[in-house]
Parts: structure tokens; sequence; C-alpha cells
């Protein structure tokens, strides 16, 4: 009953412009870091490009990890726009094997990318609702994971709808959203 959860203040995207997901690239944003589960990352990828060769995964990130050309996935260090990168990709992968809030997830949703994460502690659950701006995937099932990626890749009305939704969905993530749960905090610790 003392605690009170108010989420994040995330930097969303401003520019009035939305991914159209036609693009044949799927991105993903992170550390390369053993918490960020790029050993799956690559084997989610191997399947989807044996089914989709035409598609592209480009991974941004600090870290050790080098491209691999036969799958078409490529890595490129960060980048200080990474908001255009969103807006040229057509949807957003996380392997996080576990998450504290996810940052990019909204990002990538307020620029009308439909997600794909692994359902890890504790953060995606509470961004993503499964199936409606996004997959959320149990049990660090791969295969899995591949499916939805492919389901993605095959329904671009699907994407679209997605991305749409989660541009909605991420409003919430706005100051002028958060900042009054603050407040209220505040002034009920105050009238105590």
């Amino acid at each position: 009953s003392h605690v009170h959860v108010i989420p994040n203040i995330v930097h969303l995207n401003d520019t009035g412009r939305f991914s159209d997901c036609v693009s044949k690239r799927a991105v993903f944003v992170g550390r390369l870091v053993e918490q960020k589960g790029i050993p799956d990352l690559i084997k989610i990828w191997r399947i989807v490009n044996q089914r989709y060769p035409d598609w592209q995964l480009d991974v941004f990130g600090n870290g050790e990890m080098e491209s691999i050309a036969d799958i078409k996935l490529f890595v490129h260090p960060p980048t200080a726009n990474i908001m255009e990168e969103y807006l040229n990709s057509s949807m957003l992968l996380m392997t996080s094997i576990y998450e504290p809030f996810g940052l990019v997830l909204p990002e990538a949703m307020s620029c009308g990318l439909p997600v794909v994460a692994f359902d890890c502690p504790y953060g995606p659950a509470d961004i993503i609702t499964h199936e409606s701006d996004g997959f959320l995937v149990q049990d660090r099932d791969i295969n899995r994971y591949a499916d939805y990626v492919c389901q993605l890749i095959e329904s671009p009305g699907l994407r679209q709808t997605m991305g749409t939704t989660g541009v909605k969905a991420v409003q919430r993530y706005q100051a002028d959203h958060i900042m009054p749960q603050w407040q209220d905090l505040f002034a009920s610790l105050i009238s105590k």
C-alpha cells in the first residue's frame, strides 16, 4: 500500500511523420551486451531470413557484434538520429533477457512501428499490448518469436494497423501525462 508506480517520460516522435511500414527492414536498437539477448536475435533472424531473404535487419548499438551479410543482418554504430531509422523501418525487435523499462519500445511505437519482444522481466508487458500494438513472446521461444516476425512480414496491413495503434498507445508516456501523476503523489504525501 506504500508503493506508487509512475512510468518514465519518453522522448517520443515529434516529427509529424510516421513509418508507412512498407520497407523490407526490421530494426534492433540497444547495447550489444548479454542482457539484450543478442545470440537469440541472431538465431531468430536466421529463421526469418530463410523464409524471407529479401528482408534485412539493421542493428544499432555499441558492443562486440559484426554484420552477418549472408542473412542480411547489418550492425551500425549508435546514431543521434534514431527516429529517422525507425521511420525508415517496418518493425522493431527486442530480444532482452530482462529489461527494466525498454525506452526503445515506446520510441519506435511513436514512429508507427509494431514491436516484437520477449515477455521478459519487467518492462515489455507494461508497454506492449499483445496482438494490438505488437507481440509478446513467452518463455524465450525463438521459433514463436520468428513466427510473429514472419506474420508481420506477410501482412503489411497488420504492420500498419499495429503501428497506428502503437502511436496512440504510447502517448501515455508524454510529460503532460506523467508530470500530473508526480504532482498528485507529492500532494498526497504532503496532506498525510
